[in-house]
């Protein structure tokens, strides 16, 4: 089988590095797992637009929550990829990372439509 990479797409660092530790702990080693930080910061989410809102109603007590503490976030979108180099390869690293409910996962062979890959979640 040609060699492989397994793309998984998740919501925050912190999940992404969960399934990086639960991939190690199946077999995989660790220098056929890349993890990577898309951007510093992600935007903010729908559901906590209200929230933030309600805490810019008092500005001496909280001011600009948003402005104020946006330097901090640090989790954004975190991409992992998974050498693989046989179908068993390929189906524990899905397996693996489909436990960790990322936004998309993609098998991707170099070469071959690389930019396209074929998704499974």
């Amino acid at each position: 089988m040609a060699l492989s990479y397994v793309v998984g797409l998740f919501a925050t660092r912190g999940i992404a590095e969960d399934a990086c530790h639960r991939l190690r702990t199946e077999g995989v080693p660790g220098r056929d797992i890349a993890l990577e930080m898309l951007e510093r910061t992600a935007p903010v989410p729908q559901t906590m637009e209200p929230e933030l809102e309600a805490l810019t109603i008092d500005p001496f007590i909280w001011g600009d929550v948003h402005k104020t503490y946006v330097q901090y976030i640090s989790n954004g979108e975190t991409v992992i990829v998974v050498r693989a180099e046989s179908n068993d390869d390929i189906d524990l690293a899905v397996n693996t990372i489909r436990q960790y409910a990322p936004m998309r996962i993609r098998v991707v062979e170099p070469g071959r439509n690389a930019a396209v890959g074929r998704d499974l979640l």
